[in-house]
């Protein structure tokens, strides 16, 4: 019932002290997040590294820059204000005042949800990259811009400083797709940048439609997306936001990079992507369609229930047909995508209130079946399903952490995809009841397809022509562990551990209370269709 209420539209609840409340308070915190990965990057790159001498103190440098912000972060995570519906942590600043555009950064709950997001996410794609071992420096460096591009993205407040942060980020993925990546990384990343650059085009578009329909005036989404704006006009630039978002999440059929990406990445990469650069374009539709566009959303949440169960139903079938455990789990990586659009696509406030924990529960579940199936076709010398089988005995750490991957993507219980799935569909069989049946069925199918990979991998039979295979190192262990820990954390306790006998946080707000601030304003206009 505490996850329900979140979406009520009920009075603002009383302010509950915090443990730690008032240590951070500073209005630099967003600029922080995005420039100290940039700022490391670029000492990184000026540093001198003779034949690789000093290749351990960068990963170390880029895993104690990523964990300090994580700490940071969670201060003021801690001490957030969850009763109040503003931006917080804001910093604006006039910028290229001749065009409108302010240097505008802001963060409300959902935002926040997507701060930590990316920072648990940075330290998982380091700790997956220690086994990197040419041009280090270059690697890390690309790996901290790309970094800092996501978390400027979800803190953007004004939609011109948004464009650059959405396209910054599409530059150092593909060049470290090309660097790094496997025997098809030319064509992974190539396709990656021909989707992202369509989708940057069309958020480029949308953005001038709006800012024209506005007046011309200001780029700021405080003026940008609160003027009064034609139907017609609203739903043409929520065609191309939609094109935008399914480009980067990505919905079908705008997926066609995901295959190659994920499979031909290093494995830090990948996790990167699906963690939280693919989670920007469920966060556009939120912070623009659904939060500004009110008659474009109402137009669209058909075509997007439509995109949500094509994404889930395909993916489903795409991975039981495939012999590749890397192609597999780039299919299955789009589940919590379609998840995420249903419950924007349904338009109630329980609904809305379930996309954003799923963009929180998607990101990590995302990483993590990722991440743990190129771990194992690492381990096992072989990404050919047909080779795997009787792993489990071999590689027992590997073995759990790789079933924990696909319980997070199916969202069973005691895991954080659990309540985001109950509170999307709740919401979502009254107001769109024909897209939740059938994405429930393509999450059937997704359940069949993980069922058969892992008894293909795991449980199975040995192969004779199975190559050498080891367990997980002790650094795959941890970003693994990592991402299987943000799932069951926020799955055991939602609203945060409380001291015994009260309700008062012992060090940890609650997630699902944090993410509600800002959610009563968002969800407003939808609130006639509460089941």
């Amino acid at each position: 019932m505490m996850l329900l209420s979140i979406a009520a539209a009920n009075p603002s609840p009383a302010p509950v002290t915090v443990p730690g409340a008032g240590i951070f308070s500073s209005s630099l915190l967003l600029s922080l997040s995005i420039w100290v990965p940039v700022a490391v990057a670029v000492a990184i790159a000026a540093m001198p590294n003779p034949r690789g001498r000093f290749d351990v103190l960068m990963k170390q440098i880029a895993f104690f820059t990523n964990f300090g912000l994580v700490f940071v972060l969670f201060i003021a995570y801690s001490q957030f204000e969850t009763f109040l519906p503003n931006m917080q942590y804001e910093e604006k600043v006039p910028w290229l005042t001749a065009v409108g555009a302010t240097y505008h950064l802001g963060v409300d709950g959902p935002g926040m949800t997507m701060l930590i997001l990316s920072g648990l996410i940075g330290i998982a794609s380091v700790l997956a990259s220690l086994g990197v071992r040419e041009r280090v420096r270059a690697y890390f460096c690309l790996l901290l811009l790309t970094q800092g591009a996501i978390n400027g993205a979800i803190v953007a407040r004004d939609m011109f400083v948004l464009v650059l942060f959405w396209s910054a980020a599409a530059v150092p993925v593909a060049i470290l797709i090309l660097g790094w990546g496997g025997t098809r990384r030319q064509g992974a990343a190539w396709r990656l940048l021909a989707y992202w650059g369509l989708g940057t085009g069309a958020l480029v578009l949308a953005t001038m439609t709006l800012y024209a329909a506005a007046g011309g005036t200001s780029f700021d989404m405080d003026v940008l997306l609160k003027a009064t704006i034609n139907p017609r006009v609203q739903l043409a630039a929520g065609v191309l936001l939609l094109v935008a978002a399914a480009t980067r999440l990505p919905l079908f059929p705008l997926h066609g990079w995901i295959r190659d990406a994920y499979a031909e990445a290093p494995v830090g990469v990948a996790v990167v992507v699906a963690g939280s650069a693919s989670r920007l374009g469920g966060y556009l539709l939120l912070r623009t369609l659904v939060t500004a566009e009110h008659d474009a959303a109402h137009l669209l949440s058909p075509l997007l229930a439509v995109l949500a169960a094509l994404t889930v139903g395909y993916a489903g079938i795409a991975a039981l047909r495939s012999n590749d455990i890397r192609h597999a789990a780039a299919h299955l990586a789009l589940i919590p995508g379609g998840i995420t659009v249903l419950a924007l696509a349904a338009l109630s406030p329980l609904s809305i209130a379930g996309g954003v924990l799923s963009l929180f529960s998607g990101g990590l579940a995302a990483a993590l079946i990722v991440g743990a199936c190129a771990t194992v076709a690492d381990r096992a010398q072989s990404r050919n399903l047909l080779v795997l089988g009787g792993l489990a005995a071999r590689m027992p750490k590997l073995a759990w952490l790789l079933v924990l991957a696909s319980l997070g993507v199916l969202g069973v219980p005691l895991l954080a995809s659990f309540p985001a799935e109950l509170m999307t569909f709740f919401g979502a069989f009254k107001t769109q009841p024909v897209g939740a049946f059938a994405v429930a069925a393509g999450l059937a199918v997704g359940a069949v397809a993980l069922a058969v990979l892992l008894r293909r991998v795991l449980f199975g039979s040995p192969v004779p022509d199975t190559p050498g295979v080891s367990d997980a190192s002790l650094g795959e262990t941890w970003y693994l562990g990592l991402l299987a820990g943000g799932l069951l954390w926020v799955g055991l306790f939602p609203g945060g551990p409380k001291l015994p006998g009260t309700d008062t946080p012992l060090f940890d707000p609650g997630l699902v209370n944090v993410m509600s601030a800002g959610l009563t304003e968002i969800a407003s206009p939808y609130t006639g269709a509460t089941p």
